[in-house]
């Protein structure tokens, strides 16, 4: 069985959402940021395919608790059970995928794919109701047995039912158990009732005697207790033991899998399976096995649906497979990566290289990772300041990578409804026409002034206390001598501007005191080290890491002066800050 579309209308969290799922692929991975829907519409596709017939809904499960406005949830299936293609069931209702789409006749082809469309309807009453759907006909009820047909599994967070023998189990996929349940609970319980003593209860009898007495009720015989047989109604379940322990005691990890396994395996022709958060209880090698397996098992027929918060599983699935869920106040869209035209070829990479920014709400995508420690720094100060991080605006950081790397990321984000913006140097000349172009997507761009990277910014725009503080972190990591000589290199025979003395660099100024701002910049030049192209890396450099771009954040911000007012570095930051939360800092 597999799923190829699905349309929701008022639904919890979901405005409206028409989804569509490729007919290429049998593993689908749904990502993107927290609350943005995920586990929604795989709530949607349970309800629409429930197996039971009560489903017990509530106002709160109406988009914006609106009950005017009907719960509407439609599924179209692909690769049905023979059972539910008869005529006398639903043959007369059988779709093409292709036609479908439209208003007009939807008869199946040959060689097209062939569906059927579910639609679940929960009004202001709450009384759900499921109907076949087509062009050609007016709706068929498709009642619960019918519904049960489909080969149809779940995994949430109440898998500890799939290891007890009952209603909603997994295991009841594997055997009808009802009888042997029913049998086997009757004979327990007659048992009980003849061996159990209850002599702790029968003490009440004296009192019940005088009671009857003082209303004149008889007792014929000696008052005593026993159980009592109840048809269908049991205080206890069947479940499942691994030698004396009850499977349901074991890890979060190994019941999951178990859950997982059993729901994947139920049926032989394939079964359609919903994992919400599949990471949960799982090592990160634990999840690449995982989504291993899934590939091998729906390699010919069924379908898995996931969603996931994990990089792991990110990085382990392909373009194909992933699926990009962003909404905009209840409007939701799910993005397919390999339908990405402009950076198709890319796309894999950037997935791989920088999982992260894809379950954040909002993202800086960075060009090198000494951004990425100023923006970790930036953060602490924010929370220091309001009491609020990135985080509390849904802002999260990703390191783009040099070239022009970092800008395909960001306009992959783009399309695929982040709200993204870059934070990149001004030093390659030939990136001023990709900067055009990005924002006029609507991604804005923090750049340097022009011929800048950060470090020739950063000296240019500090005080000497705050340029000295920064070259001294760097004879710290880096040694004197190697600080030194890198200096010396640079302004070679020309009269210097700084001292060396007992291991510490003094910016000694022109004579009169001052550093020049040309002097400062240069500095900042050397701070950022030479391109080797023979060896395609940057050497010599001092702060291009992200540990020591955030301890060169908390130097710079240790205090509000440590910048000079109105630079355009400090420009650059709070404009940062303003996209962050939205108003002046």
């Amino acid at each position: 069985m597999k799923l190829t579309n699905i349309e929701i209308k008022n639904f919890c969290g979901i405005k409206h959402a028409s989804v569509f799922f490729s007919l290429n692929t049998r593993i689908v991975c749904l990502i993107g940021a927290g609350d943005c829907g995920k586990s929604t519409l795989l709530k949607a596709i349970e309800w629409a395919l429930w197996p039971s017939w009560s489903l017990i809904a509530t106002d709160t499960d109406f988009h914006n608790n609106d009950t005017a406005i009907p719960i509407e949830i439609t599924v179209s299936i692909a690769e049905l059970p023979k059972a539910l293609t008869k005529e006398d069931k639903f043959g007369l209702y059988l779709r093409d995928f292709e036609k479908a789409q439209s208003e007009g006749d939807d008869e199946p082809t040959e060689n097209g794919v062939t569906i059927l469309t579910i639609q679940l309807t929960i009004d202001e009453s709450l009384e759900p109701k499921w109907n076949v759907i087509s062009n050609r006909t007016d709706p068929k009820p498709i009642s619960h047995n019918d519904r049960r047909i489909l080969s149809f599994g779940v995994v949430g967070f109440d898998y500890e039912k799939d290891f007890q023998w009952g209603r909603g189990s997994i295991l009841q996929k594997y055997a009808d158990s009802r009888e042997a349940l029913h049998s086997a609970f009757t004979q327990a319980m007659r048992a009980a009732v003849e061996n159990t003593s209850l002599e702790a209860l029968d003490q009440m009898a004296p009192t019940l005697k005088d009671v009857g007495k003082q209303y004149g009720v008889e007792f014929n015989g000696e008052i005593h207790n026993r159980l009592l047989m109840q048809n269908g109604s049991y205080s206890t379940t069947v479940g499942v033991f691994d030698d004396k322990v009850p499977f349901a005691q074991r890890g979060l990890g190994s019941k999951r899998l178990l859950s997982i396994g059993m729901n994947v395996n139920a049926c032989d022709d394939g079964t359609l399976v919903l994992v919400d958060e599949v990471e949960t209880g799982l090592e990160p090698y634990r999840i690449s096995a995982l989504i291993n397996q899934f590939r091998s098992q729906f390699k010919d027929h069924g379908q898995l649906i996931m969603t996931t918060h994990s990089r792991s599983a990110v990085c382990e699935c392909g373009v194909s497979e992933l699926c990009v869920v962003s909404n905009n106040s209840g409007e939701i869209k799910v993005h397919q990566l390999d339908k990405v035209e402009d950076i198709k070829g890319e796309v894999q990479g950037i997935i791989r290289g920088e999982p992260d920014a894809f379950l954040c709400k909002r993202i800086i995508v960075c060009e090198g990772k000494t951004e990425i420690g100023l923006l970790r720094s930036l953060d602490e100060k924010l929370f220091i300041k309001t009491g609020t991080r990135f985080a509390h605006y849904g802002v999260g950081t990703a390191l783009g990578g040099g070239g022009n790397k970092f800008f395909s990321l960001a306009r992959l984000l783009k399309t695929c409804g982040y709200d993204c913006c870059i934070l990149m140097d001004s030093d390659i000349d030939n990136e001023e026409a990709e900067k055009e172009e990005v924002e006029k997507l609507g991604i804005k761009v923090f750049s340097w002034e022009k011929g800048n990277a950060i470090e020739e910014q950063l000296f240019q725009d500090a005080s000497i206390q705050c340029a000295e503080q920064l070259i001294s972190y760097a004879v710290e990591i880096k040694g004197i001598q190697s600080v030194e000589a890198h200096l010396n290199n640079e302004f070679e025979d020309e009269a210097k501007e700084y001292l060396v003395e007992d291991g510490t660099v003094i910016l000694c100024g022109n004579g009169k005191g001052e550093v020049s701002i040309d002097v400062l910049r240069r500095i900042g030049k050397v701070a950022k080290g030479k391109f080797n192209k023979k060896k395609n890396q940057v050497e010599g450099a001092w702060f291009k890491r992200i540990d020591r771009g955030q301890d060169v954040g908390d130097i710079v911000f240790s205090s509000k002066d440590q910048l000079e007012e109105g630079s355009y570095f400090k420009r650059i930051v709070n404009g940062i800050l303003k996209w962050v939360t939205g108003h002046e800092s």
